[in-house]
């Protein structure tokens, strides 16, 4: 065994002043787990080191296993046992910043791909030019577990592993389908027997409807092709199984699945159609034949390594279920994985339960069926520096970390990390970060948030902090979502949650099938969700103007529905809205103890705040009030606030400039400080509202710091630098 007696000096965590003398574990593609570790004669395989390490744990020192570059193939779950204290972590890295991947898939050079045969070519419908659709045979290779394309969506997921995907240099490929951008659509239904109910149980016979287009009747692989996008409600997705087509009656056929009346236009593709692989990026599996068949980018390198995702077995079984992650990490304490590649798992890559002290450092994590990094009722999880794309639900998640019964923080970081193309399976309700069910204290931070199809960051709990980030380009395929979103007005007491420093831009500018979204929001606290503080953010082109509610519908920067919002010091530039207190005042009848009864418009249901019975509020809120009502006093007033009659939202001293495109009017006119909604439940002051460039930096060229003559039309204006936000190099 190798080791350090005094000569590797240098610095663990965050003690500046801690020499090193631990013990080093080498690890190689080209090793012996037979041999001892040393550098001259290292193990094979990162199992056989994490055992090794498990026995020098009792030391207390710091133990370093050192990956040499090359790929680490996984097929069975490592599930890690370590325990350290603070002063002796466990270190997994790359050897001296060498190329190491760890990796759940299997991998393919594109160079070993050959033409695709004839008989397949000449079936797609837009034919590529010859020679630009390769296939490699997986059964050939041993590969024969393509795993099954299962039912998604929110609420009613099959809740399946995720089947096999292709991914290239860590990217992941497009199922061959049509179109091949943007949606189709279908006629309404006159007949309201044709719709249905988005449950589970509500799907389980499927559903038709018609369209006015043809083109299903040239696949003759109608029953293996899958609808993905929505039927109903505009913020949830849909992915249902194809059962036919009737080409006389164009009528599509789905053997699950459910048409729901909603007030916005259903907009869907189909995909794993082999006739439509058409376009650089798609590609397809033959299940029956085992051959992958890609049309690869034109700008692909030779030497490109493609990735089929596979499943990973032998997890530690949680609450009856085994799991089907990459890494799984369970009871364990001071880790550190540093400058590693995870990828090509059809579960997750990282998830972790009841443990403390594990931190990523400039790792990537990409190409996986579930999440990125997931943790559960654990504390101090940092994540730093990483790069986490291309996954099928949550690029990292924290939930029930932190003591909520007490507000004792879970001191979990998210810093400095890029975090995009997320929510690939399941694209509704997933998101780029998300903290979770009882979050206490998190810190999101300086993070580029990006390229997502449903909202970039959820948050639930107490104090948690998101300053610093970057969030564009998301909510592209929906509408009624947001940038960042929380729903807790069913949990009144979650509060002092900051959002502030951030830079949102290019949100709510999408269209599907031809029509607009609408409902978008930079950030919403959804059902008169309260206490929120947002500050000293940018807000760039959120909406793109239009007339007649085309781009126009309430798209905007802050919805706050409930009581005790505060949005001050914000700049908004070229926004639709600016905030909204999303309600006309109205006055509600009381009880004799004088608490409010409010009647929902959500529900109908009377005496409920958000489907809850406001007896029930009362009695939960009245648990948490010894520790709660000591950090926010003004609890103790919640009931005699909400909704509607106390005046505790603020908008004050934020500069509005509109150049592109004015403030819309098409909800109803802005007050003279600039913000929608009753001016008699918002306290707002002290805003300027202008239609010309105040003396920003470069306006065009999207620079938007502001000359000291313009931060001076609001007293105390703070200093926004353009580089204060996203990633730091």
């Amino acid at each position: 065994m190798g080791q350090h007696l005094g000569n590797g000096a240098g610095q663990v965590g965050s003690n500046p002043f801690l020499i090193r003398d631990g013990q080093d574990i080498y690890v190689s593609p080209y090793g012996d787990d037979k041999a001892d570790g040393s550098f001259d004669a290292p193990v094979k395989t990162l199992e056989k080191a994490l055992q090794m390490a498990e026995k020098l744990s009792n030391y207390n020192k710091p133990v370093d296993i050192y990956l040499r570059e090359g790929v680490y193939y996984i097929s069975d779950t490592i599930n890690m046992s370590y325990n350290g204290e603070w002063y002796a972590p466990l270190t997994i890295s790359a050897y001296k910043n060498e190329d190491v991947t760890i990796n759940g898939g299997f991998d393919i050079a594109l160079s070993d791909m050959e033409t695709a045969d004839e008989a397949f070519t000449s079936e797609i419908i837009d034919r590529p030019a010859d020679g630009a659709v390769l296939q490699y045979s997986l059964k050939d290779a041993g590969i024969t577990d393509y795993g099954e394309i299962s039912r998604r969506g929110h609420l009613i997921s099959a809740e399946q592993e995720a089947q096999a995907e292709l991914s290239l240099d860590g990217f992941v490929q497009k199922l061959a389908g049509w179109p091949n951008d943007g949606y189709t659509g279908l006629i309404k239904p006159s007949d309201p027997d044709e719709y249905g109910t988005r449950t589970i149980a509500g799907i389980a016979n499927g559903c038709s409807f018609a369209v006015d287009y043809d083109r299903p009747s040239l696949w003759s692989r109608q029953d293996e092709a899958w609808l993905a996008g929505t039927l109903g409600p505009n913020y949830e997705f849909d992915y249902y199984p194809v059962s036919s087509f009737d080409n006389e009656e164009k009528r599509v056929y789905l053997r699950e699945g459910a048409l729901v009346n909603y007030y916005t236009e259903p907009h869907y593709r189909f995909e794993n159609v082999p006739e439509e692989l058409d376009a650089p990026g798609e590609y397809y599996i033959d299940r029956d034949t085992g051959m992958l068949y890609f049309y690869p980018p034109k700008n692909a390198a030779p030497d490109s390594v493609l990735t089929v995702t596979m499943p990973t077995r032998n997890g530690k079984a949680y609450e009856g279920k085994a799991p089907d992650d990459l890494i799984r990490i369970e009871n364990c304490s001071n880790i550190i994985f540093k400058d590693l590649t995870f990828k090509g798992g059809r579960g997750s890559g990282i998830t972790g339960r009841y443990s403390r002290g594990i931190t990523f450092e400039n790792c990537e994590i990409n190409s996986f069926g579930a999440h990125g990094i997931r943790f559960d009722f654990s504390t101090s999880i940092t994540v730093r520096g990483c790069s986490v794309h291309d996954v099928g639900q949550d690029g990292i998640q924290f939930t029930n970390c932190g003591d909520y019964q007490n507000i004792i923080s879970n001191n979990n970081v998210i810093c400095n990390n890029e975090i995009y193309n997320f929510a690939r399976l399941e694209r509704s309700y997933k998101s780029g970060v998300n903290l979770g069910y009882r979050c206490v204290g998190a810190v999101v931070a300086r993070n580029h948030i990006h390229s997502g199809p449903h909202t970039g960051l959820i948050f639930y709990g107490v104090n948690n902090d998101i300053y610093g980030n970057e969030f564009n380009d998301l909510v592209t395929e929906f509408s009624d979502m947001d940038a960042i979103y929380a729903n807790n007005s069913c949990y009144p007491w979650e509060r002092g949650n900051k959002i502030h420093g951030n830079y949102f831009h290019d949100i709510g500018r999408s269209s599907m099938n031809g029509r607009h979204q609408i409902n978008v929001r930079a950030i919403r606290t959804d059902n008169k969700g309260c206490g929120i503080e947002v500050f000293g953010n940018l807000f760039l082109r959120i909406g793109d103007g239009g007339a007649n509610g085309n781009g126009n519908n309430a798209v905007g920067a802050v919805t706050a529905e409930g009581t005790r919002n505060k949005i001050f010091n914000n700049l908004f530039v070229d926004c639709n809205e600016t905030y909204t207190n999303g309600q006309a005042y109205r006055e509600i009848e009381t009880a004799s103890d004088g608490t409010l009864y409010p009647n929902t418009t959500e529900t109908g249901a009377a005496n409920t705040i958000n489907g809850v019975a406001v007896a029930v509020l009362k009695e939960q809120l009245a648990g948490y009030l010894p520790v709660y009502g000591a950090h926010f006093p003004e609890l103790y007033d919640f009931f005699y606030e909400h909704p509607n009659m106390s005046k505790t939202n603020e908008f004050k001293d934020n500069i509005i400039i509109n150049i592109a495109f004015p403030l819309s009017d098409y909800n109803g006119v802005p007050s003279s400080e600039g913000f929608r909604g009753s001016e008699l439940l918002t306290e707002a002051s002290g805003n300027y509202v202008g239609t010309e460039d105040p003396g920003f930096m470069d306006y065009a060229g999207g620079n938007l710091e502001l000359s000291e003559e313009a931060k001076s039309l609001v007293k105390g204006f703070p200093n926004m630098l353009m580089s204060s936000f996203g990633t730091m190099d």
